[in-house]
């Protein structure tokens, strides 16, 4: 038996009491009040905010299913209980429901985060120059003062950065001043995970309530833009928004008199701070800023549509 999963169904019995067995690669049998439940297995390491699509999928075919894994951070086990995925972690997290089984368990401590190790490509200024490379791979190769025009940041940041994605191995020199990819679908997702953790809670301005039907607001395009659901709403029509999200350059004062919005610490609508020049026609954020806004949110219907987005809009670009 692998070891973390060892682990983790010794928390289980040792928190609760109840006995459970692999029968087989893959499948669980954990024995509540009743027959005895049969899990399907999903063992990871560190599930991230990227897995979840995967997840939801795998749990619309297997009537039980439970992640196991070494570390589940608090995020991604309340995203995985709205979805009714049941996991166990090596901490003593946990969340079972069955027939003649409800469990949940929380506040297990967990080990904190070291990944970025000094690396300066995932720091929040670095995040701003990967979102460049994400949307256009040949950027890499402009000259270094071009590169931190496009991406708002100062000249000095660049070389680190791309130190960074040579230590991690995204990016091979071929000479001084060019270099070719390895795996962008990997750091794409890196960056997703990133940006929600050390670059998207610094853009926070205010959040609102909405006086208007969000449709009916007329954004001046060059400042403001829809982010999250209403956004991937207008790109897919697949989602119909229930939070909302802007990303501008407006001032507080400015949003309020143009789109009629009411300060609310609770409210509907999150403004946050647009972090790209604003060079794209239309109202709504790029599709890499919209398909993370939904993993992030995590709910079953954002990870339809971000698949969608991901499919159609940033997957061709990789």
């Amino acid at each position: 038996m692998n070891e973390i999963i060892q682990l983790a169904l010794e928390q289980l019995q040792q928190e609760t009491g109840i006995a459970a067995k692999i029968l087989k690669e893959g499948l669980l049998e954990v024995k509540g009040q009743g027959e005895p439940i049969q899990f399907m297995v999903v063992q990871k390491d560190e599930p991230r905010n990227y897995h979840l699509a995967e997840l939801v999928n795998l749990k619309e075919q297997h009537k039980h299913l439970m992640v196991i894994a070494r570390q589940l951070f608090p995020g991604i086990r309340e995203k995985l209980f709205a979805n009714d995925i049941a996991y166990l972690d090596v901490q003593g997290n946990m969340f079972l429901k069955a027939p003649g089984i409800y469990i949940r368990v929380e506040g297990k401590k967990t080990i904190q985060r070291t990944a970025n190790n000094g690396n300066r490509a995932f720091t929040a200024t670095g995040l701003k120059v990967l979102f460049q490379f994400l949307q256009n791979k040949d950027m890499v190769n402009e000259p270094q003062r071009t590169i931190a025009q496009k991406a708002g940041v100062a000249l000095g940041n660049i070389t680190l950065v791309l130190d960074g994605l040579k230590e991690t191995g995204y990016l091979i020199p071929l000479n001084k001043k060019e270099f070719l990819w390895e795996n962008r679908q990997e750091l794409l997702q890196r960056w997703v995970e990133y940006y929600g953790t050390n670059l998207k809670p610094r853009l926070h301005k205010n959040r609102y309530r909405l006086t208007l039907p969000w449709q009916e607001i007329r954004l001046n395009t060059t400042q403001t833009v829809w982010g999250g659901e209403p956004a991937a709403d207008i790109l897919t029509h697949h989602l119909r928004p229930e939070k909302y999200t802007l990303y501008t350059h407006e001032t507080n004062a400015k949003l309020m008199k143009n789109y009629r919005l009411i300060p609310h610490k609770e409210g509907e609508l999150e403004v946050l701070e647009m972090f790209w020049p604003q060079t794209r026609e239309g109202v709504i954020a790029p599709p890499l800023i919209i398909y993370a806004d939904l993993l992030t949110q995590g709910s079953k219907r954002n990870l339809e549509a971000a698949q969608i987005i991901y499919n159609e809009h940033i997957q061709p670009n990789l």
